[in-house]
């Protein structure tokens, strides 16, 4: 049987969630809690499998809760649950020590999917919130990789950005094709782009498409 407790701040969500879960054959919810700091007290009178813990609390919130819950019981599986699929909670969860994230949107048998994964010690993100997640990470390489650009390369890069070819980028900057051709290597390698499209899809995404943003000149 998976012993589970379910925080929220929300008595009809903890009573809605808990019936769901109660009506899995070997799933029960023991315990069920309306604040972190009412999942702390919790866990040091009882062993849970798995919590599933709101991240959107007022007091000590959830991410709080998680530490606290995990400094007594290091060993427990906390899942957590929250409206926000975006933005730092999912990355700040997991770094607390969270073993699993998952969207207040998700459906039933993917709650419990999630919950069988974590009690049995593997990590779960639910697929909205895992894709969001990628797409930081991504636009965290191109922001670090848009850093080392040199002037000449951000030079380049917005002439790219505005679909000039090659050659004219070339007259423009008073450099050789060949020259172009290199610095545009560097860029697909900098930025992890992979043609000139994705290039140009950088350069507006971090903001330098503005060709007046750098002189021509050297």
């Amino acid at each position: 049987m998976i012993e589970i407790m379910v925080v929220d701040d929300q008595r009809l969500v903890r009573r809605c969630i808990s019936a769901k879960l109660n009506a899995v054959p070997d799933f029960s919810v023991t315990a069920e809690a309306a604040s972190g700091e009412e999942a702390r007290d919790a866990v040091r009178a009882k062993h849970f499998d798995v919590i599933l813990m709101d991240l959107n609390m007022p007091g000590i919130g959830g991410l709080e809760a998680t530490r606290r819950v995990l400094a007594v019981r290091p060993e427990c599986r906390i899942l957590g649950l929250s409206m926000y699929v975006s933005g730092p909670y999912p990355k700040q969860f997991l770094r607390t020590g969270g073993a699993g994230y998952v969207s207040k949107n998700t459906d039933t048998d993917e709650l419990v999917r999630a919950i069988r994964k974590v009690c049995d010690g593997e990590c779960y993100i639910s697929a909205d919130v895992a894709q969001h997640i990628a797409t930081s990470d991504s636009l965290r390489v191109q922001r670090h990789g848009i850093e080392a650009l040199s002037r000449r390369e951000i030079q380049v890069l917005q002439k790219i950005a505005i679909g000039l070819p090659h050659e004219e980028i070339a007259l423009r900057l008073c450099l050789s094709a060949k020259t172009v051709a290199q610095y545009r290597r560097q860029l697909l390698e900098k930025l992890g782009a992979r043609n000139d499209v994705q290039l140009a899809v950088i350069a507006r995404d971090q903001g330098l498409a503005d060709i007046d943003s750098l002189p021509d000149e050297a």
